[in-house]
């Protein structure tokens, strides 16, 4: 591992000039993926590439919150309420489409579902595809760019782009598409490293967000938004109940037939709705993730126990015929929603074949032990 990698980074990030926040999303956003989408990784030579939709979805995720708040919060130097003069975020103006449209539908969560679920209603659709194309064309020409040139006098000396380009105003309003279209982008392997062993300590509170906070702080002129404000809004993510009640009342039906469950960690009977609570096999509070194949019954006193910790790896294997009985019944309850969700989470946007469950549940440990072993995460036996 080139620990030079890691020094370039905290350089890039103190000393690289920064008329607006686009190059802590674009960092913490890069961080996420070498994280957490090691599945759809290619590697080529000293490179690897992640789909660029990836950063496209992070940056919707991580400026809703902020164009959505009631008060104005600026997002560059020099930016105010009024977008037809001055100094603008480029695609301000094509979220607020999507933000109003959602404010009184439920807001970021309820957009998320849709986008995630391709549900996304048709007359807002054109809206968001414009604004995902508009986010894509910021992030290539803008942060990634200029991205390190303070060090190397070259452009796009950090992080590149391939030029093929599918996504278009009119391609669907969904997590797939998005993903499968917009091209990918690249780093160096040793970077990427760095990312996957390092990168909590780059983009956590004491340093990305941090500075992140500190600049919108700075370009708000009124002095209403405070350094904590905006922790809070970098921070947030959509809510869990919606995804949750749905496995919920997926696992209830067995109950309505009048049979029992068995606990997904144990493999003790479940033998109420009132007995059943539905555990994040990876928990949520590590890995964000609300899709079904994530969701599975467990007993409360399991549950519990477990809390935010992983599963080991020794665990996890034994309890793989259950883990994947649990995925084939909520494939045939969900098909849609749940392939939509395995395919993008685990399978590396393959459409699910006859051999998908051994695929998946392999990512899965692998993810397990990436958590453990490299993050430093508590694993968990029974």
């Amino acid at each position: 591992m080139d620990l030079a990698q890691y020094r370039r980074i905290n350089t890039i990030i103190e000393r690289d000039s920064t008329d607006a926040t686009y190059k802590y999303a674009l960092l913490r956003g890069v961080i996420e993926i070498c994280q957490q989408s090691s599945h759809l990784r290619e590697d080529d030579g000293e490179q690897v590439s992640f789909p660029l939709g990836l950063l496209v979805e992070k940056w919707l995720l991580y400026y809703y919150p902020i164009f959505a708040a009631p008060a104005f919060i600026p997002q560059k130097n020099g930016e105010t309420p009024d977008q037809d003069a001055g100094k603008v975020v480029s695609f301000r103006k094509h979220f607020m489409p999507v933000i109003d449209y959602y404010r009184d539908r439920g807001g970021i969560s309820v957009f998320y579902n849709d986008y995630a679920r391709g549900t996304m209603p048709a007359e807002i659709q054109p809206a968001f595809g414009t604004l995902a194309k508009a986010i894509r064309t910021t992030i290539t020409k803008m942060p990634m760019k200029h991205l390190g040139y303070s060090q190397s006098k070259e452009h796009y000396s950090v992080f590149d782009y391939d030029r093929s380009y599918r996504l278009s105003r009119e391609s669907p309003a969904d997590r797939t598409s998005l993903i499968e279209n917009s091209g990918r982008f690249f780093l160096s392997r040793d970077l990427c490293t760095i990312f996957e062993h390092f990168g909590g300590f780059i983009s956590g509170e004491e340093c990305l967000l941090k500075k992140w906070a500190e600049f919108t702080a700075a370009a708000d002129r009124t002095g209403t938004v405070t350094e904590e404000c905006m922790l809070s809004l970098l921070t947030r993510t959509p809510t869990t109940e919606r995804a949750i009640a749905d496995a919920r009342n997926i696992y209830q039906s067995v109950f309505a037939e009048e049979r029992s469950l068995v606990c997904v960690w144990s493999g003790r009977p479940i033998n109420s709705p009132e007995a059943m609570h539905i555990d994040h096999v990876l928990p949520f509070s590590v890995w964000k993730n609300n899709d079904l194949w994530n969701l599975l019954p467990a007993l409360g006193t399991i549950n519990a126990h477990k809390h935010d910790r992983i599963p080991d790896p020794a665990l996890l294997e034994s309890r793989r015929d259950c883990i994947i009985g649990y995925w084939d019944f909520l494939h045939d309850h969900a098909p849609r929603p749940f392939e939509r969700e395995i395919a993008v989470s685990l399978l590396g946007l393959k459409v699910p074949q006859n051999d998908w469950q051994d695929l998946a549940f392999n990512h899965l440990a692998e993810q397990c032990a990436y958590l453990i072993h490299v993050r430093g995460y508590e694993a968990w036996a029974i």
